[in-house]
């Protein structure tokens, strides 16, 4: 059993109890992982928030062609995820893994230097990056589970997606500036993303602690590939994966709604990355209110509540005119749409995993719903290209609001309790 470090009747902690709430409960290794994260997210989002404007206004390609970049952006960490998270829990190396995952990412961002224009070659380096964040994800995911009580998990994955957020938001600030003044100088933004990425690094290595020993067991015994399939395929898990999957086959990827409303707002595609720093600003600031709300109303719900944010946000693009109230409800229902979803599903699925084997499940959880996400970032660029942004959104919001209805279904089928529940043995 996890010793998740309660502290004594003696300690400070039992005398001021508010350090034992909310964000004050939260350990240090996870703030360590969030600095980590904060800094890979700035040089991720550096190139993310440029990618529009470099591959459909600069490099000329279409709508559909974005959109098969992007599927491939999200699809290719599917490649080496389970794997990776495999190798972490069997050899209980999950800070090992994480490292290995950074610094591949790292590295790939000088290949977009060499890349330049040349469209195979920027594919290849896109694969490159996002295998590194494949290798990644669920290892860190499983040392922040690994440092939370379970009480306090959706907490401490907020407290973790909202540095994240702070990253994402500031990382478009930054190539917006260096755009600014050296305009057209993408080489500029991708060696500045490689510095950065190397901080993060750093950060990991030097300030995160590894995962806390799991009952004494050898580490090397602790998991088999027949054994990870056993933990996993359980009928809670089985439903939390089945419904998140089919949540995401209608989810569209944000550099498509950016795109999208550029369009319809009508402005200089110089300023498209600054969209990328709205959504993670209003995703910052309600991540950690929308973890506490699930550690104590339930994550399902949540979860759900979250997709209708993003269901509105089809309809504001498809039915709004152009204006403030479209440009600001968007990045707000975007924001609360990852503040509801992110961290809470990760908490979610990770009170139904063994411990030993939560990398491995997350990572599984992860592969499903980033395969989903780059069919719908396909569909939907191909539905752009041949019939239009509008009819797109149509066919796409349709979909995710029958992914709800089923979604709801299956959670509601799972029947997750609120962790705090479980704690006191109520079902």
């Amino acid at each position: 059993m996890y010793d998740f470090g309660a502290p004594s009747p003696v300690t400070p902690s039992a005398r001021l109890p508010w350090r034992n709430r909310g964000w004050a409960a939260v350990r240090p290794t996870v703030w360590f992982l969030g600095l980590t994260s904060l800094l890979t997210d700035i040089s991720s989002e550096m190139i993310t928030s440029v990618l529009p404007v470099y591959v459909v206004l600069h490099l000329g390609m279409t709508p559909l062609a974005l959109g098969a970049l992007d599927g491939l952006y999200q699809g290719a960490a599917a490649v080496v995820r389970t794997l990776s998270a495999l190798a972490a829990d069997r050899l209980g190396r999950h800070k090992a893994v994480a490292v290995a995952g950074y610094g591949a990412s790292a590295l790939a961002k000088l290949g977009y230097l060499a890349a330049g224009t040349a469209w195979p070659a920027l594919i290849g380096v896109v694969v490159a990056d996002r295998l590194g964040k494949g290798i990644r994800t669920a290892p860190r995911d499983a040392l922040i589970a690994h440092h939370s009580s379970p009480e306090q998990l959706a907490t401490a994955f907020g407290a973790h997606r909202a540095m994240d957020a702070a990253g994402a938001a500031l990382g478009p600030l930054a190539a917006f500036a260096i755009l600014l003044l050296v305009p057209g100088r993408f080489d500029q933004v991708f060696l500045a993303s490689f510095v950065i990425a190397l901080a993060g690094v750093a950060a990991l290595v030097l300030l995160v602690d590894g995962p806390l020993p799991t009952n004494g067991m050898p580490s090397a015994l602790r998991v088999t590939g027949r054994a990870a399939v056993r933990a996993v395929v359980t009928p809670k898990f089985g439903g939390i994966a089945a419904a998140a999957c089919v949540l995401s086959a209608a989810s569209v990827s944000d550099a498509l709604l950016y795109l999208v409303l550029q369009r319809e707002l009508a402005f200089d595609p110089a300023w498209l990355p600054l969209l990328y720093v709205g959504t993670p600003l209003a995703y910052f600031a309600m991540a950690g209110p929308m973890g506490m709300l699930a550690d104590r109303r339930g994550t399902s719900g949540t979860f759900i509540a979250g997709h209708l944010c993003l269901l509105l946000v089809y309809v504001l693009l498809a039915l709004a005119p152009a204006g403030p109230v479209l440009l600001v409800g968007a990045l707000l229902l975007m924001g609360a749409y990852y503040a509801a979803t992110d961290g809470v599903l990760a908490a979610m699925a990770s009170t139904v995993l063994p411990g030993h084997i939560r990398a491995t499940g997350l990572s599984v959880l992860a592969t499903g719903t980033t395969l989903a996400r780059a069919g719908a970032a396909v569909a939907f660029g191909a539905l752009w290209t041949y019939r239009g942004p509008q009819m797109a959104l149509g066919i796409l919001g349709v979909a995710l609001l029958c992914a709800m209805v089923a979604g709801g279904m299956l959670l509601a089928r799972v029947g997750l309790s609120r962790p705090s529940d479980a704690a006191r043995g109520v079902v």
